[in-house]
């Protein structure tokens, strides 16, 4: 299922993968070159903020804590337009930012 309009994705990420054990996996391209950063790691989804920035598009900020003592933030910058933001399948979400992509699968 494609998400297509913001609210739908915060309602998405809130009742289905917020205090939930997760495989992460955020690719991350560096502008103009094509060589693209990609980290992943297990975590639950610990809060999410989505807010205007000065650029004209929205800031998703996701944070996830590994342990009882370290956190991981992720700052994705998204589309202010309302089409393409995410596509659920299953127990995985597929969020496109404007400079990358972040996958969030459940554990069973």
């Amino acid at each position: 299922m494609e998400l297509h309009r913001h609210e739908q994705l915060m309602a998405c990420l809130r009742e289905t993968y917020l205090q939930q054990s997760l495989q992460v996996t955020f690719t991350q391209w560096d502008g103009d070159e094509e060589d693209e950063q990609v980290s992943q790691f297990q975590a639950s989804l610990v809060d999410i903020v989505l807010d205007d920035n000065e650029f004209g598009t929205k800031d998703l900020l996701l944070t996830f804590e590994l342990d009882e003592e370290e956190v991981v933030e992720i700052l994705m910058e998204l589309s202010r337009e309302e089409a393409d933001l995410a596509n659920l399948d299953g127990g995985t979400l597929r969020l496109f930012g404007t400079e990358a992509e972040l996958v969030l699968t459940r554990h069973s």
